[in-house]
């Protein structure tokens, strides 16, 4: 059982009960966000805000908290919770505000390089991270199934759009690229857009230039960088995490304690 804050009183649930994209899901359509703690600190805790606060507005839903209320939620859960290391989540919908934590739980292998492969998918809303995820539950789940870290999903003309819960850089030569529309403004991808020392060119890729590539990543709040060395059997450059790759891991590192 999962211990959750809703609209600031501790409730009790099964944790399938608070996935979006499961058919137990039991709260209204909403927004929801997903980062993560060190040593009890949330890790870029304001952008997140920002966007909960900004997709809000975009879909005319007014949340019931100011920012230094669902703060002080987010405070009493985390230090409520008996390990430091954390995933933490707020969901929003009408007249309703949850937040809860789990165990962070990261497998350090993924720094060494994940397996991938792609599936064709479109969100509706794909600016806006909301608790319609069904689909990309579906498509995370056939991921892992077949062994995989991710499912890296296609557009109808076979371009890469975003990870089923990432988003996705790539690297040719020395030239740093992600695709600049129709995928989720990641906080992660937004932090490495702002402050990589490597330019960032926006551009498509679809699912037969994998082979072509130096290096490829994914990135999202809960494991950060991430290096992709298979997508569909096949090899991203050497086959292992690239320079650019491994440059940023340790920078993102510095950028997300500040």
């Amino acid at each position: 059982m999962i211990q959750a804050l809703v609209n600031g009183i501790w409730m009790s649930f099964d944790e399938n009960e608070l996935q979006p994209g499961t058919d137990s899901f039991k709260t209204d359509t909403g927004l929801y966000e997903t980062f993560r703690t060190e040593n009890f600190k949330p890790i870029l805790l304001q952008p997140h805000l920002d966007r909960l606060f900004q997709s809000a507005e975009k879909i005319n839903l007014k949340i019931m908290y100011s920012r230094k209320e669902i703060k002080k939620m987010i405070k009493m859960v985390i230090h409520n919770f008996h390990e430091k290391d954390q995933r933490a989540r707020i969901i929003v919908s009408k007249n309703k505000v949850i937040v809860y934590t789990t165990a962070l739980d990261l497998d350090k292998q993924i720094y060494d390089g994940v397996d991938t492969l792609t599936i064709s998918y479109e969100r509706n809303t794909p600016d806006i991270k909301t608790t319609d995820y069904k689909g990309c539950l579906n498509a995370y789940k056939k991921a892992n199934q077949n062994s995989c870290f991710e499912a890296i999903l296609l557009d109808r003309n076979n371009c890469i759009l975003e990870g089923s819960r990432s988003n996705v850089f790539w690297v040719i030569g020395n030239s740093l690229m992600t695709r600049k529309n129709n995928v989720l403004p990641g906080v992660t991808r937004q932090t490495i857009i702002e402050k990589s020392p490597y330019p960032i060119t926006y551009s498509q890729l679809t699912m037969f230039d994998f082979k072509g590539l130096d290096e490829l990543f994914l990135t999202n709040s809960g494991s950060g960088i991430i290096p992709v060395l298979e997508v569909n059997s096949t090899t991203i450059g050497k086959g292992n995490p690239g320079p650019i790759t491994l440059e940023l891991l340790k920078l993102y590192d510095v950028w997300s304690n500040k």
